[in-house]
């Protein structure tokens, strides 16, 4: 897909311009926080927020490592219980034309040419709460992980999902995190039509990215 030339705030080491979910994501949720962290260059300190990442963190480096030693037995022979696929953390990046998407697929099938059949992504929250965030239409990780390979394998994958794993706790409220040993895995219909509309979506949020981060640079000048 052809675009416009961007000004991005995040470089690769080869001075091309990118975006990973994260900041899409953050972007939607508050261009204020987004800006203090991306244009200012702000870290967040918000140890609450800190928290909530290390578990979600701990979850997949339990899964990419398959070392579940860090865990209560119960909690990992449930964890054990839940899908998993050959590969983690494989890389994508999907081509916008002057930048690119950089992410990484929690897991994933690997035939012999490289190929993925089906893909999934971990997520933890609370269980009725989230998962309708993650059955919706706006929830587009999944798709922008598949457009990336469909650009490499002229193909979609067979299958994509959520396993969104229940955790316990709120880190606003001091609480320890725990996991709850539920889990919703929700199926994500990948279509040509899904993927046109994600990589239409991914553009337009560039372009506003572009023309904040545009305007910044010239306040700063």
């Amino acid at each position: 897909m052809k675009s416009k030339q961007l000004i991005l705030p995040r470089k690769d080491k080869e001075g091309r311009y990118y975006l990973s979910y994260s900041q899409i994501s953050k972007w939607n949720k508050s261009k204020r926080d987004y800006i203090r962290s991306y244009f200012f260059g702000e870290e967040d300190n918000n140890p609450a927020l800190q928290k909530y990442g290390d578990f979600g963190h701990k979850v997949g480096e339990s899964y990419e490592n398959n070392d579940f030693s860090k865990w209560e037995d119960d909690e990992a022979k449930f964890l054990k219980s839940l899908p998993y696929y050959d590969e983690f953390e494989r890389e994508i990046r999907l081509d916008m034309g002057s930048f690119y998407v950089l992410g990484f697929i929690d897991s994933n099938t690997k035939e012999e040419d490289g190929y993925v059949k089906k893909m999934l992504d971990y997520k933890t929250g609370e269980i009725v709460k989230r998962t309708p965030d993650y059955e919706s239409d706006d929830y587009r990780q999944i798709h922008i992980y598949a457009a990336a390979l469909e650009q490499e394998y002229k193909k979609l994958p067979d299958e994509a999902c959520v396993v969104l794993i229940g955790r316990d706790g709120n880190a606003f409220a001091g609480d320890e995190l725990t996991l709850s040993k539920e889990v919703a895995i929700i199926d994500k219909k990948l279509t040509k039509k899904s993927i046109l509309e994600t990589k239409q979506y991914i553009k337009e949020i560039a372009e506003e990215i572009s023309s904040y981060y545009t305007t910044y640079l010239k306040f700063i000048k």
